[in-house]
This record gives structure tokens, sequence and C-alpha cells, in this order.
């Protein structure tokens, strides 16, 4: 990263660098409600976690930055499972601010979690609609 940005910035200039405006209206009409949306695929979002490798600090801190899409789906890629608490892993899922991030969040890290079956039947019995779809996701997951 450059020695003169933050991580955070860096991989956010990153993003800017890899902005699809198609991918990003598309989002955009299509409901999503994040503030920022750059476009980024998933596979560019892999190869960006790949470069990083795993560092929980930059993971909650991307993960703290709900108005950008990317910045969301990237956090559950670098997130050490190691350093990944159920009481953490229910903040986030409690937090996931759209399908999209929910689908990352229990493939690329809660599907992985001992505790997964605990957090997926705690999110089955929430009132919250996207809370229990994360609970379906995550058992399709572990199943």
């Amino acid at each position: 990263m450059d020695g003169d940005k933050s991580p955070l910035q860096a991989i956010k200039h990153r993003f800017y660098a890899m902005r699809n405006g198609i991918v990003a209206d598309t989002l955009r009409r299509a409901g999503a409600e994040y503030r920022v949306i750059f476009g980024v695929n998933l596979p560019q979002l892999k190869e960006i976690a790949s470069d990083i490798g795993y560092d929980a600090g930059l993971a909650r801190e991307l993960w703290a930055n709900v108005s950008t899409r990317e910045s969301v789906l990237l956090a559950p890629m670098i997130m050490p499972a190691e350093e990944f608490t159920i009481d953490e892993a229910r903040r986030w899922v409690a937090s996931a601010p759209s399908v999209e991030a929910v689908d990352v969040l229990c493939l690329r890290l809660l599907g992985r979690m001992p505790f997964a079956a605990q957090i997926a039947d705690e999110c089955l019995v929430s009132d919250s609609r996207l809370m229990q779809y994360a609970a379906m996701r995550l058992r399709s997951y572990i199943s």
C-alpha cells in the first residue's frame, strides 16, 4: 500500500481505480442503499483480499464503513477467523446492511466459525427478515 496513505485510504483508492459505473448504476437502480458504490465485483474484491491478507483491525475498520458497499463486502474476506468472536459475529450479522453483505459474511467468514450453528439459530428467531435470511444462508453453508 502507499506509504503516505492509511490502509483504508489505499484500499478506497484501489476501489476507485477498479470502479465500474455500469455495475454501480445497476445496483443503485436495484435499490442498494449505500452512499458510495464503486461497482467493484466480487472476484476483484477477492483479489484485493488476497493482496491484503488477513488483518483484523483493517477488517473492523472496513466493516464500520457502512456507507461504502465494497468496504462492507471486503471486511469478512480479510477478518482472521481466530480473532473473530461470537459476540463480534452477532454484531456483524445484526448490522449487515444488505442481502449481498449477508451472503459474503456467511460464505467467507461465519460459515467457517465453530459457532456458526449457534449464530444461525439466533438469527432464525429474530424479527428481522435480513437476520432470518442470514440464518438460512448460514445453514446452507454449514450443512
